[in-house]
């Protein structure tokens, strides 16, 4: 099931609960409402007697033998009848009457015990009931207000199949007195309040369901893009790809880290076929310059000894270039952990001085050294410090007159590489530290234009900072800081 076809469902789901939540709420209100209506008018009919009138027992018989004998015998009265409808029958029953004419007290007491005691029943404190055309059921509770003639018991219950609720009340001597009022009108207008309630949840929840499908269809169109543009990426390999970005939300964020994503991956495959060419490059040149005098030298086993000499010693430098260039490309592939727990202190003064010793042999030229005292005590790995110092170095050489001097300038945790070469454009500035990067005058110069990228990888491991800048008077000043460790901690 998509994406889509989940939300709608789950909108129709969640709007046809909150309608069955709701029509329930409503229906149990309803008939809690219903009921206490029922319930008042039960104890209006309470009230009509009088408890404390000492011909209270023979009205309340009398009420009841009236009703008895105007009982049809072909009929059955339904107890929930309203006094419209009594009177109605009453009125079929008796001759026409002259309209104005007013009726006579046995007449309306009649009428009054045709519609009252319908509903009625007493019973006495033995156990005797006295009913109308029918009798009410007594329960427990009834028979002990009947024998105590105090209190009241209220209940709903079924007689005849039809539903009433019988208000019982204790009338002292006398016993009880129920009364009972119909419950079928409340309850079937819950019945069909329910229907219409499960009615209008379920087209409710069908709109809700095609409105969440609508609309989730167009929320989702930019999810859909993604995913065809991630697979044409993947079926192509063409990392070019981009995804149009429209508005501001989660989505359109998630299509723009989408493409920061391809444009990344873009960026890295390119700078790795750069990488393969140059490296290609590095690597034939000195291949091929070995290849020959190994040649010669099978095909003259008897040349000159100083020849000789001098052909293993250009061999013996085409092996150690290829051996810096090996170790160029090990490191640059190998990420600096940001993790001093196996680093040591180091005394960062000796290091740069051992590296512009080595560098002076290396490249027979002048590179002068400048130390300022200071605290120079840092927590490092000294092989891979003294790694990025000599890659400094080796840049200035690389880039410069032979005929310049190289400074190098020591001030605690920090150095700073001097050199009078042609500097470095701004818009190259920015990006010397970028692994597998070469300006478009460096690509003529010897080297992988990994050295750089290699000094940002150690100097970021050890926490440190790395700055690069033209100097005003002439030539390029690159270097780096790292966080200096008390004297305390060194010892």
């Amino acid at each position: 099931m998509s994406l889509r076809s989940r939300l709608a469902l789950l909108i129709a789901a969640t709007v046809l609960l909150a309608s069955a939540l709701g029509g329930v709420g409503v229906a149990l209100s309803s008939r809690s409402v219903g009921l206490e209506g029922v319930d008042a008018q039960l104890n209006d009919d309470i009230e009509r007697f009088d408890p404390d009138n000492p011909r209270i027992e023979g009205q309340l018989a009398a009420l009841l033998e009236v009703r008895r004998l105007t009982c049809a015998d072909d009929t059955s009265d339904e107890l929930a009848s309203t006094p419209a409808e009594a009177g109605a029958t009453d009125e079929a029953a008796e001759p026409a009457r002259t309209p104005g004419t007013r009726l006579t007290r046995p007449e309306r007491f009649a009428a009054f015990a045709s519609d009252f005691a319908s509903s009625m029943q007493v019973i006495r404190s033995n156990g005797v009931t006295i009913s109308g055309c029918r009798t009410l059921p007594i329960d427990g509770n009834d028979t002990t207000i009947a024998e105590s003639g105090v209190g009241t018991s209220i209940r709903t219950v079924t007689v005849d199949d039809e539903r009433y609720r019988v208000l019982t009340a204790g009338f002292g001597d006398i016993g009880a007195v129920q009364v009972a009022r119909s419950v079928e009108l409340t309850e079937s207008t819950l019945r069909g309040l329910f229907v219409r309630i499960a009615g209008f949840g379920i087209i409710g929840a069908l709109i809700a369901g095609l409105l969440g499908w609508y609309f989730t269809r167009r929320a989702t169109q930019p999810i859909e893009r993604l995913s065809d543009a991630a697979n044409r990426v993947a079926s192509t390999q063409d990392l070019g790809e981009r995804i149009p970005v429209d508005g501001s939300g989660e989505i359109s964020a998630l299509a723009s880290s989408f493409n920061t994503m391809l444009e990344s991956l873009d960026t890295s495959r390119e700078q790795q076929r750069r990488l393969v060419q140059d490296a290609s490059h590095e690597l034939r040149t000195p291949l091929t310059s070995m290849r020959t005098n190994v040649e010669l030298l099978q095909r003259h086993p008897d040349v000159d000894p100083e020849l000789r000499a001098r052909v293993l010693g250009d061999i013996g430098d085409e092996l150690a270039e290829l051996s810096e260039l090996t170790a160029e490309l090990v490191d640059s592939a190998t990420e600096i952990r940001d993790d001093l727990g196996q680093r040591t202190i180091v005394d960062f003064s000796d290091v740069v001085a051992e590296c512009v010793t080595r560098a002076r042999r290396r490249h027979q030229r002048t590179i002068e050294l400048e130390t300022i005292t200071a605290e120079s005590t840092v927590m490092a790995d000294a092989g891979l410090l003294a790694r990025a110092v000599t890659n400094l170095i080796n840049n200035a050489a690389k880039f410069s007159d032979g005929e310049t001097p190289i400074l190098v300038a020591q001030a605690g945790a920090s150095i700073r590489v001097l050199d009078e070469g042609p500097g470095v454009r701004d818009q190259d500035l920015e990006r010397i530290f970028d692994r597998f990067y070469r300006s478009d005058e460096a690509r003529t110069a010897p080297g992988s234009g990994l050295g750089l990228a290699i000094v940002k990888q150690i100097v970021d491991g050890h926490g440190g900072t790395l700055h690069a800048t033209n100097r005003t008077t002439g030539g390029f000043e690159i270097g780096f800081s790292l966080p200096a460790v008390g004297a305390a901690s060194a010892t």
